[in-house]
């Protein structure tokens, strides 16, 4: 059911001060940026002590890299593929949109302008961690004994980011939000269909929920930062624009996705509820949004 309290302004005081709020947080879970090498410190500590820990060993269905390649470039058919290399081949293509769009951002200073003036704002911290979901999808795929390279996205995606790029900011974060909203909602998707197709294997489940639990968690504060700074016009207007912006983000891929419906059904009834208690509980999740089904809100911890 939709939670109305997500698409209602928050006080005007509260929104004022959300982008600090949000900072601290950010500061708290990626640790000290560093804009000229992209990369945040903490974020470097988990890939560091993601490494020292023994590999869970793949002993299911045999993938082989030619395979998996076509089907991944689009030069064999899903239709083709098993459901475990269907689901890989959909982890391996998850982020190719968006690291598209934030090396694009990047390049010309990211939404916020990565620190201009000695001041880092949210959209800086958000920016520098999408560039560790590459990583991280790229960690589960290789997980499974095979490799690939990021495809160019669909010119209408590429064209999406260009105008994010140019609107003004108020706008811009409009259409961002919408992107974000629908990508949590693929996200939760993609890692509930991980949750059954490991289940035989629960060392590589363990290993696979732990790096798509990192994203979720991004990506909801990414939500719920946008959704706290905003006003009733605008919250109007993101529903509408989410739903748009899964429809238009499939007109580039020749491929039928049997979940596009039930993401377009979740993201009408979109609620912080619909995510495990576990991934909310880390993330940037303030008090009007908190679900009431999970009880007390804990004090947020990185």
């Amino acid at each position: 059911m939709l939670d109305p309290r997500l698409f209602t302004p928050l006080p005007a005081e509260q929104r004022r001060r959300i982008g600090a709020d949000y900072v601290a947080y950010a500061l708290k879970r990626d640790g000290e940026p560093d804009v000229a090498r992209r990369t945040l410190s903490r974020r470097e500590e988990f890939f560091r002590e993601l490494e020292s820990r023994p590999q869970p060993v793949w002993r299911g269905e045999k993938i082989t890299q030619d395979e998996f390649t076509q089907l991944h470039r689009g030069v064999k058919p899903l239709s083709a593929a098993s459901p475990l290399v269907w689901w890989l081949v959909q982890v391996s293509r998850a982020n190719e949109g968006e690291a598209w769009g934030v090396d694009y951002l990047l390049d010309r200073g990211g939404f916020d302008g990565l620190g201009r003036g000695g001041v880092l704002r949210p959209r800086d911290f958000a920016d520098l961690e999408e560039t560790y979901h590459t990583r991280i999808l790229r960690s589960i795929v290789r997980l499974f004994g095979v490799d690939y390279e990021l495809r160019e996205p669909p010119r209408v995606i590429q064209q999406s980011v260009k105008l994010m790029s140019r609107l003004p900011q108020r706008g811009s974060y409009v259409l961002l939000l919408a992107g974000e909203l629908m990508g949590t909602v693929a996200f939760l998707r993609m890692a509930e269909r991980g949750e059954k197709l490991l289940a035989e294997w629960p060392e590589m489940q363990s290993r696979v929920r732990e790096l798509l639990d990192e994203i979720l968690i991004d990506e909801i504060g990414h939500v719920t930062f946008l959704l706290g700074s905003m006003n009733a016009v605008e919250l109007a207007a993101v529903r509408r624009l989410s739903k748009l912006y899964m429809r238009l983000s499939r007109l580039g891929y020749r491929e039928r996705n049997p979940d596009t419906q039930l993401v377009l059904e979740r993201i009408s009834n979109y609620s912080l509820a619909l995510f495990p208690e576990r991934v909310l509980r880390r993330a940037f999740v303030p008090a009007q949004y908190w679900p009431e089904c999970y009880g007390p809100q804990p004090g947020m911890a990185a």
